[in-house]
């Protein structure tokens, strides 16, 4: 059968996604003014402003500058050095870090603010107060490298908007995200805030993993998913109006221990320059004296046995010059295979195959059962009126790919193209109710693929699929990323996932699903499966089961 094609949400104008998430009810017009430092400023925030002024109902009404609100110290200054130098290494020519000129590109109107300082922060004088209330704006944007004092004057209906990396750094400054690689935090904090409130002001917040070996890396990870937070606030500011607030999904836990140095000191520069060549040099290091290699492990349960037995685990070894990853357990007539991502390592390009396991043998061969042009992996098998189904990621072609058996195991053809010009990872689905739900992470252009959980939902797992209302439900590298078919037990639904923050697919966490309805999503953490039952086992990151069949993958240390 030839393949067809179910259109994206995401494919869609802007126009008409919000229409239908807004019921067909007018969207509530919003406008906004843009506070800067100066004219220049670094590509992602024009990027970011672009984003949010593409937001249907979003005018831009004003650009104000307010100028001479920085002061540099010496340890900035040797910071800007440190960081100028690990860009030229690590982040040559990346287009988001190129000066532009923002007032020009936008073309607002320009009025200068006075501004005053008072210990580490600054604010508008009265005159700056009274020529930003003059423009009577809804949302003023705050792109400045040094935060405005808390709590700012109300000079808008709903606030002063800024992007923070870490603890009360702006986004705009170099020195964001630093100290999460100087003291080796797992995960670097992205939120937007308000400044006219006291205390934090929240308004949304984000975990991505740490980029343990570039300062200016881990700032770009976080600037790539943050630079799109302002369009989302905004998308729902425009759907719910005055009542916005309380449409906000919950916002995740900030660790015990997170760094909170808002101002580089010389000791600090020091213990940043020592992580980053201690880093890279273990990493070296141990690139060469060892090969870590995905492998899958099984084994058969009694009937309704829950969790994972390790000390019962048969393991799937692959030749050197491979890993087998990604497994997902298969029952077929009566007979047990496992469906799992074989990639070489001279290709770098996943392909799908599968073995038959026995419970009274050895396995069988592995067979190739798909290869296409682009990476494939993740192959979420599942039946569906009488026939067989493969879901495998295939992020890389910018689709979600939906395959139909034609002869079990090896023949596979390509039936339906459900979700387009999406950079979607690791599809699984969950039917309950005559609706089938999506789980998926979708990243933003050249962001992390582990940072953010999306929902989709359908009458059938052919399409169309509708975007869950709170996307992304979930936007922390802890906890988002699915690590295998969800599953049932003592009536409650649960849904494994991957911890990504101290290194990708490192554990599994079983989270309780509390809520799945159109509107809203919440789960709780209830299990954690980690690594390290065996000395060479370093990461966990793909759990599921068939039956009596159970399979889970692990990364082992094997000497080179």
């Amino acid at each position: 059968m030839a393949p067809t094609v179910a259109r994206s949400t995401r494919a869609e104008s802007s126009k008409q996604r919000e229409s239908a998430s807004n019921g067909g009810q007018a969207l509530r017009p919003v406008t906004v003014g843009v506070l800067l430092d100066g004219r220049i400023q670094e590509g992602w925030a024009l990027a970011s402003l672009r984003q949010a002024l593409a937001v249907p109902g979003v005018r831009l009404a004003a650009i104000a500058v307010a100028r001479g609100n920085t002061r540099i110290s010496v340890a900035s200054r040797l910071h800007g050095l440190l960081d100028r130098l690990d860009g030229q290494v690590r982040c040559r020519n990346e287009r988001l870090f190129v000066p532009t000129d923002v007032v020009t590109e936008l073309g607002a109107p320009l009025l200068d603010v006075e501004v005053a300082r008072h210990g580490d922060g600054w604010f508008p004088t009265e005159a700056g107060v009274a020529a930003l209330r003059r423009c009577d704006l809804d949302v003023w944007l705050c792109f400045t490298a040094s935060p405005p004092r808390r709590p700012l004057c109300s000079v808008s209906r709903f606030g002063v908007w800024g992007i923070e990396i870490g603890r009360n750094i702006s986004a705009a400054r170099a020195w964001a995200g630093a100290m999460e690689v100087a003291d080796g935090s797992p995960v670097t904090m992205v939120s937007v805030v308000d400044y006219t409130e006291s205390g934090n002001g929240l308004l949304y917040r984000s975990f991505s993993a740490t980029v343990r070996n570039s300062i200016r890396r881990n700032r770009l990870s976080c600037l790539r998913k943050g630079m799109s937070f302002f369009r989302r606030l905004l998308e729902r500011l425009t759907r719910y109006g005055d009542t916005w607030r309380s449409a906000r999904r919950a916002t995740p836990a900030v660790p015990a221990h997170y760094p909170a140095l808002r101002e580089p000191t010389l000791s600090a520069l020091f213990r940043l320059s020592w992580r980053l060549v201690s880093n890279v040099a273990a990493n070296r290091l141990h690139s060469l004296r060892r090969l870590d290699q995905w492998q899958i492990a099984y084994y058969f349960a009694e009937e309704g046995e829950a969790g994972c037995r390790q000390d019962r685990l048969r393991y799937l070894v692959p030749p050197r010059d491979r890993f087998w990853a990604d497994p997902f357990a298969v029952e077929h007539e009566g007979r047990y295979f496992i469906f799992f991502e074989e990639l070489p390592y001279s290709t770098q390009k996943g392909r799908i195959a599968a073995i038959e396991v026995f419970e009274d043998a050895g396995p069988g061969e592995s067979q190739l059962i798909l290869e296409r042009p682009y990476h494939l992996s993740y192959p979420f098998v599942f039946a569906w009126s009488g026939s067989l189904y493969l879901l495998p990621e295939t992020a890389q072609n910018g689709t979600i790919e939906l395959y139909r058996c034609e002869a079990f195991p090896l023949r596979w053809s390509l039936h339906r193209v459900l979700i387009e010009k999406v950079s979607a990872f690791d599809a699984t689905l969950w039917s309950e109710n005559d609706r089938w739900w999506m789980f998926v992470n979708v990243a933003e252009p050249g962001a992390d693929s582990s940072d953010e959980l999306h929902l989709y939902w359908s009458t059938t797992p052919l399409g169309p699929w509708t975007a869950h209302r709170g996307n992304p439900v979930v936007s922390d590298a802890r906890c988002a990323r699915p690590a295998g078919p969800l599953f049932s037990r003592d009536g409650k639904l649960h849904r494994p996932s991957q911890d990504c923050s101290l290194a990708y697919g490192h554990s599994i966490l079983i989270n309780r699903v509390d809520v799945l309805s159109n509107d809203e999503y919440r789960e709780t953490t209830v299990h954690r499966i980690m690594p390290g039952w065996r000395e060479d086992i370093l990461r966990v990151h793909t759990l599921g089961g068939c039956k009596r069949l159970r399979v889970v993958d692990c990364l082992v240390n094997r000497r080179r």
